[in-house]
């Protein structure tokens, strides 16, 4: 038998399912050692094609920054606004516009999730589709020749035609959360499922973030809260205002199931995340938010009261006690930076 034919042999007689792929490859090689006298080897720190990418987590507050650019004149405020009459230096075509868009994207000062870079890119670029909060694909964008063409003849911003203003409020309303946009993402996340979600102020919400993300992402919240519908079929929703230690504005949505706690030990699924990067829900969820917020879990794990600040900032402990008494389920805490 071949040397590579007895370790897919031994990888078949002996395949579990519950260790990673690069676990499995190294017990393979190790039992084939043995049974051949050391004819295959494979070191610890030896690449696989199976090694998962490390997690690079962004920063919430550079994305911030980022979406600030959208009221700025000098930034990308007339991506989604009319032009303004002074003559400061600011687009008042849609060729500046442009012209300026295109220069930020492509300096990239920012390091923000390649999501939010690309729907921006192709909305300015058109060069491929964009999806919106609803899900629905566009291919309009600022340099559509059409767009150019009556901008230049009627001298005026293409939010000003009926027909384009309506793909450019599509736009807008996927990179800004405005009343009643939070309450309708959430409508149709829960639709379907067996819990009972209880909505807490998300008419109040109005800040910037991708919110087709959000939609995935508190859809995937809701659909693991519904597993456990029997049991504890009470969802709550709520939507906070806050300023941090440094007096920054936050923007918090909270997710919360009663009466639910962690079936797990906190320490499993914190190894489970580092050494399985994207597997599960919770690498789904966290590939998903970062860079947009600080996402936080609050449960019982093993009775035991905790925080589990999985996207966090740098003075942030990755794990930290908390009161029991203030752990009322399991709770998932999305906080986003306003600059």
């Amino acid at each position: 038998m071949q040397q590579k034919e007895l370790q897919e042999f031994i990888y078949f007689m002996t395949h579990n399912k519950s260790l990673t792929r690069a676990q499995q490859r190294k017990r393979d090689a190790l039992l084939a050692e043995t049974v051949v006298g050391g004819q295959i080897s494979m070191s610890e720190d030896s690449p696989t094609d199976d090694s998962p990418a490390p997690f690079k987590a962004l920063s919430p507050l550079d994305t911030a920054h980022f979406f600030a650019l959208f009221n700025n004149p000098m930034g990308l405020k007339y991506l989604t606004h009319n032009f303004d009459a002074e003559d400061d230096g600011r687009p008042r075509t849609i060729e500046a516009l442009y012209n300026q868009a295109k220069e930020i994207l492509q300096k990239k000062e920012y390091s923000i999730p390649s999501s939010l870079w690309l729907l921006v890119n192709n909305y300015v670029e058109g060069k491929r589709e964009w999806i919106d909060t609803f899900e629905h694909p566009h291919d309009s964008c600022i340099n559509n020749p059409s767009w150019i063409n009556w901008s230049v003849k009627n001298q005026l911003h293409p939010i000003i035609n009926p027909e384009y203003e309506k793909e450019i409020m599509a736009f807008r309303s996927t990179v800004r959360l405005v009343a009643p946009a939070l309450a309708d993402i959430c409508d149709r996340a829960k639709k379907g499922l067996a819990i009972n979600v209880t909505e807490e102020k998300l008419d109040k919400a109005d800040f910037y973030t991708n919110t087709y993300i959000l939609y995935v992402v508190i859809r995937r919240i809701l659909t693991m809260m519904n597993r456990r519908a029997d049991n504890s079929p009470n969802v709550i929703i709520a939507y906070k205002r806050r300023t941090d230690s440094q007096g920054r504005m936050l923007r918090q949505i909270i997710i919360s199931q009663k009466g639910s706690f962690a079936n797990k030990a906190i320490d499993d699924l914190r190894y489970r995340l580092a050494n399985s990067p994207e597997a599960g829900d919770f690498g789904s969820i966290r590939k998903s938010l970062n860079g947009y917020c600080i996402w936080q879990v609050e449960s019982l794990w093993d009775g035991k009261p905790f925080r589990w600040n999985i996207l966090r900032t740098d003075d942030m402990p990755e794990t930290e006690a908390i009161c029991e008494s203030d752990v009322t389920g399991f709770t998932h805490i999305l906080t986003f930076y306003i600059v």
